[in-house]
């Protein structure tokens, strides 16, 4: 639905910080160009912390996009004391690093001796802000047992300087904001619960909004993987070359290839969100973590509908990716946390009624995954489907087990079973 509201829906307090709240986060996006050259540059910064463990984490990382690699960053945990933050607006300062503002303006300050590096960043907002699911639970969205708060800024302009190294550049482009915070834990979302019944309500939203906007259909395909599980998501954000914006959100729910149970958003002027929730999405390539025995996708395809309007968008990464991965000492179960950071362009193209407009531009890819103990395993349906006849085939593909099996069992127009089981390969296995 077309968001009614068109007006700033944060306020100075959804800006500020929600201390004492268990975790609260705020990030920064850019892709600029530096003038003195015409290299394209990617920086991503995020400032956050966990109050039950009274931890603080600072994050940045800078990518040379024309030279398709990262080329500087910096990880962090640190004692919560160590990151400052105030009430009511954005002041947050890590060490020699900030972001500070209210909308619609704001500067960012990110400063890392060790690799000379010094950015001075001004936002001016060229967009309203967005709550996720602003018209159905205005930004709450459940994880576990528990609930947090989401809003994002997807279209600023920026301007400003960047030195790396002994050289100075003048900066022009694009960025993005975004503010979460509520009470739970990635790693332990089901270990507490605050607020049950809100939880649910939010549930139960989300799901009337799903179920209103996808007709129950048995699709010709769908995936699902062991690494796409309930605690991963896949983001997405960008600008096109004509100033619109998109924001794309997903939860995993296994599925690797088929219906979404996120959310994709479109703003054409600044101030109308178009709120896609009918999508269906598949990986076309995908990084293999051999450690984690995980993969992750690096192109992406992305198809929505909104009752006659529609958007098909790929997602391709252009750059290596920057992994950061945080081990699991003590869980029977799982690894790792694992955040990939993919800097990518963007092609496809939007339709309604009256016109269709084709779009490209720049985004970034971001990506959550947290793999178990049992490595890679997927499950491939594939639907024959009246006219054209009625059956099945399952694909299997087992890391765990070292094992392939192909499923065919078909009714119409001619019965027949067949099973296929055989031995996975040690070289196929990191393709």
């Amino acid at each position: 639905m077309l968001d009614k509201k068109s007006e700033n829906p944060w306020k100075p307090e959804d800006e500020g910080d929600h201390f004492p709240i268990v975790k609260e986060w705020w990030t920064i996006e850019t892709i600029f160009k530096t003038k003195e050259d015409d290299r394209k540059w990617n920086l991503v910064s995020s400032f956050s912390y966990k109050n039950d463990e009274k931890t603080c984490f600072f994050q940045y990382i800078l990518f040379d996009i024309s030279s398709k690699k990262y080329v500087a960053y910096k990880d962090i945990d640190n004692e919560i004391e160590k990151l400052s933050f105030s009430k009511n607006k954005v002041d947050l300062v890590y060490e020699k690093s900030s972001i500070k503002g209210l909308y619609p303006n704001y500067k960012i300050h990110i400063e890392d001796p060790k690799n000379k590096l010094i950015a001075d960043i001004d936002y001016k907002a060229k967009s309203l802000p967005h709550w996720v699911a602003q018209n159905h639970t205005n930004g709450f969205l459940p994880i576990g047992l528990n609930y947090y708060r989401y809003g994002f800024l997807p279209n600023c302009d920026l301007s400003g300087t960047l030195k790396l190294k002994e050289k100075k550049y003048d900066i022009i482009g694009k960025g993005y904001i975004e503010h979460a915070y509520g009470n739970f834990l990635y790693k332990k979302p089901l270990k507490h619960i605050y607020n049950l019944k809100k939880t649910l309500s939010i549930y139960i939203k989300l799901g009337k909004w799903w179920l209103s906007e996808n007709k129950p259909k048995i699709p010709q395909k769908i995936k699902f993987t062991s690494e796409n599980n309930l605690f991963g998501y896949d983001w997405i954000w960008g600008v096109f070359d004509n100033n619109w914006s998109i924001f794309f959100g997903n939860s995993m729910f296994w599925i690797s290839e088929g219906p979404s149970f996120g959310a994709l958003y479109l703003t054409q002027d600044g101030k109308n969100y178009l709120e896609f929730c009918n999508l269906r999405f598949r990986y076309l390539d995908s990084n293999y973590i051999k450690k984690y025995d995980m993969y992750y996708p690096k192109d992406i395809e992305i198809t929505g509908i909104l009752k006659d309007k529609k958007i098909k968008i790929r997602f391709l990464s252009i750059t290596e990716s920057y992994e950061y991965i945080d081990p699991y000492e003590k869980d029977k179960f799982f690894k790792a946390w694992v955040l990939c950071e993919l800097p990518a362009k963007m092609v496809g193209y939007y339709k309604d009624k009256k016109r269709k407009i084709n779009l490209e531009g720049d985004c970034k890819i971001v990506l959550l995954r947290v793999p178990s103990f049992f490595g890679h395993n997927s499950l491939n349906l594939n639907f024959l489907l009246p006219p054209k006849g009625l059956g099945l085939t399952i694909e299997i593909d087992s890391h765990y087990l070292k094992k392939q099996i192909i499923s065919n069992i078909q009714i119409a127009p001619k019965p027949r079973f067949k099973i296929n089981c055989k031995k996975m390969k040690k070289d196929y296995i990191s393709k």
